[in-house]
C-alpha cells in the first residue's frame, strides 16, 4: 500500500528529531542539512529516511528554502508553545492504513452483503410468484395434456406444440407420457413396466430405435406397445407388423399377444415369412433350422461338393487346399497382413487357432508342425494331457504312451528367454528327469528357425528314434484317407458360410467373379479357396434353379423386387395384410440386421415413406456377425432413418448384482450402462485348473482328467440349492481339455457326449438340472448358474483360420475379436444369479484382464467345493507326523511307504497317501503292511471319497489308539 506524508510533517518529524537546538541550531542548519540534501544516507536512519521522502517531494528550488520553512516551522512552535511531532514509522502507517483499509472494505462487504440478500430475497419473492403462476398454469394445463393423452395419443405430441405455451417443458411432456402408458399398463394389462420401457412405449413418433440390455424386458417392451397402440391409441391390428428374427421368437411375441387381445392380433412374422408371403414361391425352399432333420441348405452345399468330389481336378484341388490349410503357418500369414503395432498383434496370436491334421487346436505353429509330423507318422500322441505333478495341473504339449505307464513326453517351449517361463521350463526337465519310465524331448523356436521346416521333421525324427519311436510316414493318399471325412465336413462350412455371406450381401456370381478379380490382397491358400468358391458359388444358383429350389436369402431379395415394383399385398393361410396400409413396424433384435433386411424393409418404405419403425435390440449382444449380420445398421440408425429418436432400457431384471457388474466391466466404454434391479448379490468365481489340487481318489478315478471332477464339485454345489439349475457354456461344440470317458459307450459327440457323461455321475432325477450349450446357441436363454468352461485365449477370442476365407467380404481379425467381446458377454449374462469362470494361468482370455481392470474377480476356494458325496467305494489313507521329533518320523518309513503303494503329498498336510476299496476295509490291513511295525510318532487319518475324516489314529512304537472317529 503507498503511504503519502505531507512536507510539514515530514519537517515537524525533522524538529522533533533534533532535539537540541538551542545548542546547535547552526549546525543542524548549516551543516547537516545540506549534507543530507545531497545524500540522505550522510544521516542516522531517521534522518536518511525523513530526507529520502523530502528530495522525493522538493525539487533543487525548494530544497534549497529547506532551512527557511524550518526556521518558520519552528518560530510558530515557539510562539504557540507547542512540541512538534515524531514521524510515524513506515510500518506503523502501514499497519494503520491497513487496518482502515480492512475497515472499509468489511463495510463495503456488509453493504454488498445487504444488497444481496436484498436482491436474493425479491428474486426468491419473483420466482416464488412465478413458481405459483407457472404451478397454476401447469396444473391448468395438466387435465387438459391428460385428457389429449387419453383421447388421441396418436397426436398428443402435435397437441402438446402447438397449446403447452411453456407451461410444462418438453422433458416434463416426455415423462408425463410414460407416466400414462405406465398407468395403463397397469390398469388395462395387469403388467408392471418401468419408466424407460414406459417411454419406449410412449414414443409413437418418427422412428424409434431401443438400445435394450440384456435382461431388461425387451419383449415385454414390444408386446405391450402392440397391445397400447391396438387397445389405447385405436390402432387396427392390420396396421401393425412384428417381425422377429427366428419361429420361436415369433411363435413367443404372438402368443403373449393373442392371449392379451383374444386371438385379434397384429402380423407377427420372421422375415423370411414376411418374404414367403410376399412371393409364394413354388421352390422347394432351403434352410438350416435348429435340429439336424432340418439342415437343407447345408446338405445342398454338401451334394453340391460331393458331386465336384466325383470330379477328379475339383476332389484334387479341394484335397491340396484343405492339406495346406491344416499346414499353413498362419503366425506368418496374419503377422505380414496385419496392421496393429507389436503387442495388438502378440495378443491377437494367443488367439488364434492353429489346427493340426488331427483336428488338435494347438496354441503355435511349432506345435502344429510336431503335431503333423506324429500325425503323419502315425504315431499316437494325446496333446496337452493333464498329468498330476504333486497336484499341480499340468499338461504337456504331447505324451505318446508305450504302456500305461511309461512313454514319452515333448515340450515345445515357445517363450525361451522370459525368465518366469525359462524357470518352470527347467522344472519340467529336472521333474521328468526323476521319471525313470519316461522320456524327455524339448524343442524351441529356433529348432524350427535354424533347420527350416523340412529338415526339422529330419531331425525330430532321429530324436523320436533315439526313444524308440519308430517313424513310417504315411503316404499322402493314407493321410487324406484318414482326415477326408473331417477336411470335407471343414470345407463345407467354410463353402455354406460363404455362399451365405454372399446371398446376404445381395451378390450375384458375376459379382462375385469381379469382386475375385478386383481383389489383390490373396494369400496363397486364399487364392485356392476362391478358384474353387466362384466355380461352386455359380453352380450353386444354377442349381437351385435346376432343381426348382429356393433358399431364405434368395426368397428375401425376390420379396424386395417385388415390393418395389409395387406390389404391397402380403398373404398367409391365416391372413392377408398390406404393406402400404402398415402405420407400424416393430423389428426384434435390430443388432442382427444384415443387408437384405435393410433392402427389404427400405422396400417397404418406398412404397409407405409414412410407416415408422420401432427397433428393439442390444448392440452389446450382436454376435452373429459370422452369419451375415452387420452391426452398421444399429450405429448408423439416425442417419438412415430420419427423423430418428434413440432410447434406453437399461435395467437387468433377471441377473443378480454381480452379473450386471461383470457385464458392465466388459463392456466398459462402448455404450449406457446396465443397471441391477435384484438385490442379490450372486458371485463371480475364477477357477484356474492350475490351482486346483485333485484328491487321490479323483486322481485315480479321472486319469488325466482335470476337468472331470472340477465340474462335478463345482455342479454338485450349484444343484445343492433347491430348485437351481445350472448350464455349462462352451465356445466350440467340444470341451478344451482332455476328458477320459473312461470307455463309457459314445452315444453322441461333442457337448451332447459330455453333457451325458457329466449328468451320469448325478441321480436320474437331477439330470433336468444340467445342461450344457455352445455360448451361441444359448442366447436368449438363462440358468441361475452359469459354468464357463472355456475363458482362454483360444476360446475367447476365438479367431479360427477359417476368417482367411471370407476375408474378401470384408472379415477381419479386429471385427472378430469385437464379436467374440460381444459373445463372452453373452455368456457371462446368462446367469440370474452366479457364474463360475473356468480358465487357466498364463492362458487366460484376454477379456479376464479387461474385466479384472474395472471388477476384482474373486479366485474360487476349493475348500467350499468338496468332492461330490455319493456312495463310498474307496478310501484314502493319508500317513502324516505328529509333530518333529528330531528327523521327521515318516521320512525314517519312507523307503516302506512308498514299497506299499503310498505316494507323497507335498500339500495341505504334508503326508503320504493310499487309497483303499472301502469294502471289507479295517484298520487290520494297515497294521499288517510293512512300514506298520516299525512306526512311531506318526498320525494315521482315514477319508471317504467325498475328502471327509471317518478315523484317526495316533501310532507311537506300534501302539495303535483311536482318536477319534466320523
Amino acid at each position: 500500500m503507498q503511504i503519502d506524508f505531507s512536507v510539514t510533517e515530514l519537517i515537524d518529524a525533522l524538529i522533533y528529531h533534533w532535539s537540541f537546538w538551542e545548542q546547535h541550531e547552526d549546525f543542524y542548519l548549516k551543516e547537516l542539512l545540506p549534507k543530507l540534501i545531497i545524500n540522505p544516507r550522510e544521516g542516522d536512519e531517521k534522518e536518511s529516511e525523513i530526507f529520502a521522502i523530502l528530495c522525493s517531494k522538493l525539487n533543487k528550488v525548494e530544497l534549497e528554502t529547506l532551512p527557511d520553512l524550518i526556521k518558520k516551522r519552528r518560530s510558530e512552535y515557539l510562539l504557540n508553545k507547542i512540541k512538534p511531532k515524531p514521524l510515524t514509522s513506515l510500518t506503523e502507517r502501514l499497519r494503520q492504513a491497513e487496518v482502515e483499509r480492512h475497515r472499509l472494505e468489511t463495510l463495503e462487504r456488509e453493504r454488498q452483503e445487504a444488497l444481496r440478500l436484498q436482491e436474493e430475497e425479491h428474486e426468491r419473492i419473483k420466482e416464488e410468484k412465478q413458481r405459483l403462476e407457472d404451478e397454476a398454469r401447469r396444473n391448468e394445463f395438466l387435465p387438459i395434456l391428460r385428457k389429449a393423452l387419453n383421447d388421441d395419443f396418436l397426436n398428443a405430441d402435435l397437441f402438446f406444440k402447438e397449446n403447452a405455451n411453456g407451461r410444462i417443458s418438453h422433458k416434463e411432456y416426455e415423462e408425463e407420457k410414460a407416466l400414462f402408458v405406465q398407468r395403463w399398463i397397469k390398469n388395462f394389462i395387469n403388467s408392471n413396466l418401468d419408466l424407460e420401457q414406459s417411454a419406449a412405449i410412449a414414443s409413437v413418433q418418427d422412428h424409434i430405435q431401443v438400445i435394450a440390455r440384456a435382461g431388461s424386458g425387451k419383449t415385454a417392451t414390444i408386446v405391450n406397445r402392440a397391445l397400447f397402440l391396438q387397445k389405447h391409441c385405436g390402432v387396427s391390428p392390420n396396421e401393425m407388423l412384428l417381425l422377429a428374427f427366428n419361429n420361436k421368437a415369433a411363435k413367443e411375441i404372438k402368443e403373449r399377444l393373442e392371449k392379451s387381445l383374444e386371438g385379434n392380433a397384429p402380423y407377427v412374422m420372421t422375415f423370411h415369412a414376411l418374404a414367403h408371403s410376399i412371393v409364394h414361391p413354388e421352390e422347394t425352399l432351403l434352410h438350416n433350422g435348429s435340429s439336424e432333420n432340418s439342415q437343407g441348405l447345408n446338405r445342398a452345399v454338401q451334394q453340391l461338393i460331393d458331386g465336384h468330389l466325383r470330379i477328379p481336378e475339383y476332389k484334387a484341388r479341394i484335397r491340396e487346399l484343405m492339406m495346406s490349410h491344416f499346414r499353413e503357418d498362419w503366425d506368418r500369414i496374419v503377422e505380414g497382413g496385419f496392421d496393429k503395432d507389436r503387442n495388438e498383434f502378440l495378443q491377437f496370436r494367443r488367439s488364434l487357432t492353429r489346427e493340426s491334421l488331427k483336428g488338435d487346436y494347438v496354441k503355435s505353429f511349432g506345435e502344429k508342425i510336431i503335431a503333423n509330423f506324429l500325425f503323419e507318422h502315425d504315431i499316437p500322441y494325446i496333446y496337452e494331457r493333464n498329468h498330476n505333478w504333486d497336484n499341480i495341473n499340468y499338461k504337456p504339449d504331447f505324451t505318446i504312451f508305450k504302456t500305461d505307464k511309461s512313454g514319452l513326453i515333448i515340450e515345445y517351449f515357445g517363450l525361451v528367454g522370459d525368465v518366469e517361463y525359462d524357470q518352470m521350463s527347467q522344472a519340467k526337465r529336472d521333474y521328468w528327469k526323476k521319471k525313470p519310465d519316461w522320456g524327455f524331448l524339448e524343442f524351441t523356436p529356433e529348432d524350427i528357425k535354424t533347420r527350416g521346416v523340412d529338415n526339422f521333421g529330419t531331425y525330430l525324427e532321429s530324436c523320436l528314434k533315439k526313444h524308440g519311436i519308430s517313424c513310417m510316414r504315411l503316404t499322402e493318399d493314407e493321410i487324406w484317407h484318414r482326415i477326408e471325412r473331417r477336411s470335407i465336413d471343414h470345407f463345407t462350412r467354410a463353402v455354406s458360410n460363404f455362399i451365405g455371406r454372399c446371398r446376404k450381401l445381395c451378390l450375384d456370381s458375376n459379382g462375385l467373379d469381379a469382386l475375385i478379380l478386383n481383389y489383390c490382397e490373396k494369400l496363397a491358400v486364399e487364392d485356392k479357396f476362391l478358384k474353387i468358391i466362384s466355380v461352386l458359388y455359380k453352380d450353386y444358383i444354377n442349381r437351385l434353379k435346376a432343381a426348382g429350389q429356393e433358399d431364405f436369402d434368395g426368397l428375401i431379395q425376390r420379396a424386395v423386387e417385388i415390393v418395389l415394383n409395387g406390389t404391397t399385398i402380403f398373404e398367409r393361410k391365416s391372413s392377408r395384410g398390406d404393406l402400404s396400409k402398415l402405420r407400424f413396424i416393430f423389428i426384434d433384435e435390430f443388432q442382427d440386421f444384415t443387408e437384405l433386411f435393410h433392402r427389404l424393409i427400405s422396400a417397404i418404405r418406398k412404397q409407405n415413406p409414412s410407416v415408422g419403425l420401432f427397433c428393439v435390440g442390444d448392440d452389446w449382444q450382436a454376435i452373429n456377425g459370422f452369419a451375415g449380420s452387420d452391426l452398421k445398421f444399429f450405429n448408423d440408425f439416425e442417419d438412415n432413418y430420419k427423423p430418428a429418436q434413440v432410447l434406453n432400457i437399461s435395467t437387468n431384471y433377471r441377473s443378480s448384482k454381480s452379473v450386471v457388474n461383470i457385464g458392465n466391466a466388459l463392456m466398459t466404454g462402448l455404450g449406457k450402462f446396465a443397471v441391477a434391479k435384484k438385490t442379490i448379490s450372486g458371485s463371480i468365481l475364477l477357477a484356474d485348473l492350475s490351482n486346483f489340487e485333485p484328491t487321490l481318489l479323483e486322481v485315480e478315478r479321472y486319469p488325466g482328467d482335470i476337468i472331470t471332477p472340477v465340474l462335478l464339485r463345482l455342479v454338485g454345489k450349484a444343484l445343492a440349492k433347491k430348485d437351481a439349475a445350472v448350464v455349462l457354456l462352451s465356445r466350440r461344440n467340444s470341451v478344451p481339455w482332455y476328458v477320459n470317458y473312461q470307455g463309457k459307450a459314445k452315444s453322441s459327440e461333442g457337448l451332447d457326449r459330455f453333457l451325458e457323461y457329466i449328468r451320469s455321475f448325478f441321480p436320474k432325477d437331477e439330470h433336468g438340472r444340467i445342461a450344457i450349450s455352445t455360448a451361441h446357441g444359448y442366447k436368449g436363454l438363462e440358468r441361475s448358474t452359469v459354468i464357463v468352461l472355456d475363458a482362454v485365449a483360444r476360446s475367447y477370442p476365438l479367431i479360427h483360420p477359417d476368417w482367411i476365407f471370407t476375408k474378401i467380404l470384408g472379415e477381419n481379425p479386429q471385427k472378430i475379436t469385437e464379436d467374440e467381446r460381444r459373445l463372452f458377454y453373452v455368456t457371462l449374462t446368462r446367469a440370474i444369479e452366479n457364474v463360475v469362470i473356468i480358465t487357466e494361468r498364463n492362458a487366460e482370455s484376454p477379456f479376464l484382464a479387461d474385466i479384472q481392470r474395472i471388477e476384482k474377480l474373486t479366485s474360487i476356494r476349493w475348500s467350499e467345493f468338496p468332492p461330490m458325496s455319493g456312495h463310498t467305494t474307496r478310501l484314502v489313507v493319508r500317513i502324516g507326523n505328529q509333530g518333529l521329533k528330531g528327523v521327521a518320523p515318516t521320512f525314517a518309513l519312507k523307503d516302506t511307504l512308498k514299497a506299499s503303494g503310498y505316494q507323497w503329498q507335498n500339500t495341505r498336510w504334508q503326508c503320504w497317501e493310499k487309497s483303499f476299496p472301502a469294502k471289507d476295509f479295517n484298520i487290520e490291513i494297515l497294521k499288517k503292511e510293512v512300514w506298520a511295525s516299525k512306526a512311531d510318532g506318526i498320525e494315521v487319518r482315514i477319508f471317504n471319497d467325498s475328502d471327509s475324516l471317518m478315523d484317526r489314529y495316533t501310532v507311537n512304537i506300534a501302539q495303535w489308539v483311536k482318536v477319534s472317529s466320523k
